[in-house]
């Protein structure tokens, strides 16, 4: 079985009406072209970049989840009949000053199927998201849906094997991705190379958007289970397009069954 995705790479702004408008016309769009899932990028609902990325702005920015926008993007699902991934700020408990670094999973039917809050948080090359996120305390948990088993990481989380490996015991066709990759010495690189040896490493498609503009990198990739790059963006905007191929899923598997040769007993000593 064969399905196309939707991988929209695009800029963010500062504000969330215009954001959302601009993803329920991408929806559309895509799956005018046949699409069955479109991934938008990390935190595409509001941008917060520079003086804006303090723990007090993006409390003021974020939504409930019953907010307008993952109800827009709930509506537009629905009416296209199209999956829907996409990342927002979220407002965390009220005893918090904090928000969530939060991506919403939200089906055909315009059901909301999870929000997953970024547990691993980048403090890293000089940012330290632990100032304005609160972290998720749980690894996102794979879930079916009509073209494989799906599972689910963000931006950074890329970097530790061990996300990808839990979701992999669990069973996943793919890993979606979405990112907004800073800019940097060896950052692109990093990228690429984390990427590709997530996709071979556990035998999985990767399907990545990443956002462009305000510092990130854009360099969206689609990699399938041998490695290969399936599609790939530039640094500007673009609606990238790429297939799932589960039978192609399944021979790279029967050459390479390293899943089945996994012995969990011996890695945590």
């Amino acid at each position: 079985m064969t399905t196309t995705v939707a991988i929209a790479q695009l800029q963010s702004n500062v504000n969330a009406d215009e954001n959302l408008s601009r993803a329920m016309h991408v929806i559309g769009e895509a799956a005018q072209h046949g699409a069955k899932l479109i991934v938008f990028p990390e935190l595409f609902m509001a941008v917060h970049v520079g003086s804006n990325f303090r723990a007090d702005y993006v409390r003021g920015v974020s939504q409930t989840l019953d907010g307008p926008y993952a109800t827009g993007l709930r509506q537009a699902a629905r009416q296209y009949g199209i999956w829907v991934i996409a990342g927002m700020l979220e407002t965390a408990q009220a005893t918090q000053s904090k928000s969530y670094n939060t991506t919403l999973v939200i089906n055909d039917q315009g059901d909301l199927q999870t929000a997953y809050h970024k547990s691993h948080l980048y403090d890293a090359f000089g940012l330290k998201e632990s100032d304005v996120y609160a972290a998720g305390d749980e690894l996102f948990t794979p879930i079916a849906t009509p073209f494989g088993r799906m599972g689910l990481l963000v931006c950074y989380e890329l970097r530790f094997p061990e996300i990808t490996s839990y979701q992999a015991a669990h069973g996943v066709d793919f890993f979606v991705i979405p990112s907004a990759w800073v800019s940097g010495a060896m950052k692109e690189h990093h990228w690429r190379t984390l990427v590709t040896a997530r996709a071979i490493e556990n035998t999985a498609y990767m399907v990545t958007c990443d956002q462009v503009g305000n510092n990130y990198m854009g360099r969206s990739l689609v990699v399938d289970p041998m490695g290969t790059v399936r599609a790939e963006g530039s640094e500007e905007e673009d609606i990238l397009y790429a297939d799932i191929d589960l039978e192609r899923l399944a021979r790279v598997r029967e050459k390479i069954p390293a899943l089945t040769h996994r012995r969990p007993e011996l890695y945590q000593r």
